[in-house]
């Protein structure tokens, strides 16, 4: 897979009219759009036909949790807005994510969207987890709601770069990694809540297939431009 085909853009915003402004500016170099809670809740299913309808292709992040038939329902209701990818939390259970996988499986369409299931926030530390009565070490944690999604039939799964070589090793080079708290710009210091964001070159050397770029991107000077080094940096 080429370097720029590897990368999603996160629209975290409020605005419909700021984010496809950005689906427009972008368009040449990626054609992934993530698409969360924020712009979702704003906007509603709309957002994505209007990604749809500038080329682009979104990747749902709604991280849905909750009873199977739930999930399996907004799972379904997903797909049949064509998103290329969406998320469902490993947290979830085995259970949950069968269903989704089940609910997905049955459609009649050719095009079916990745399950990608969402293992730990990379805002998370081992404290928090600690916090929330989890004692299980971090990665470890990681590695086993990855086999569990594995089992489950997920197509890969949401995880920090940190624990991306192992899921590879364990789960094998098909499981796909999504990566998310990529930073463009490795010195750039950036007040976030992200605990265990990465640089690209270690994202690259873990394996990680796709790699969620955000913030360090839309607070530079010249995003367009930085995007586009990047990307020519990369695939040179």
């Amino acid at each position: 897979m080429s370097f720029s085909k590897k990368l999603i853009l996160a629209l975290d915003f409020s605005e419909v009219q700021e984010a496809l402004q950005w689906v427009d500016r972008f368009m040449d170099f990626v054609k992934i759009f993530k698409v969360g809670k924020q712009l979702f809740t704003s906007a509603g299913p709309q957002i994505i036909r209007d990604i749809h309808r500038q080329g682009g292709q979104v990747f749902l992040d709604l991280k849905y949790h909750d009873i199977p038939n739930t999930v399996a329902g907004a799972c379904r209701e997903a797909s049949e807005l064509g998103v290329f990818m969406l998320t469902i939390h490993a947290m979830g259970g085995l259970e949950m994510m069968q269903a989704a996988r089940e609910a997905i499986d049955q459609r009649s369409s050719q095009h079916k969207p990745l399950l990608i299931a969402v293992t730990v926030l990379t805002s998370f530390s081992e404290q928090n987890l600690k916090d929330i009565g989890i004692v299980l070490p971090l990665k470890q944690l990681v590695l086993q709601y990855a086999k569990l999604a594995q089992k489950g039939g997920m197509d890969g799964v949401v995880c920090s770069v940190q624990e991306a070589k192992s899921i590879k090793k364990e789960c094998g080079e098909k499981f796909l990694v999504v990566a998310p708290g990529i930073r463009l710009e490795e010195r750039k210091i950036l007040k976030e809540d992200q605990k265990r964001s990465s640089g690209i070159e270690a994202a690259l050397q873990s394996g990680a297939d796709f790699l969620v770029l955000g913030r360090s991107l839309f607070q530079a000077k010249n995003p367009v431009s930085l995007l586009k080094q990047t990307i020519e940096h990369y695939s040179s």
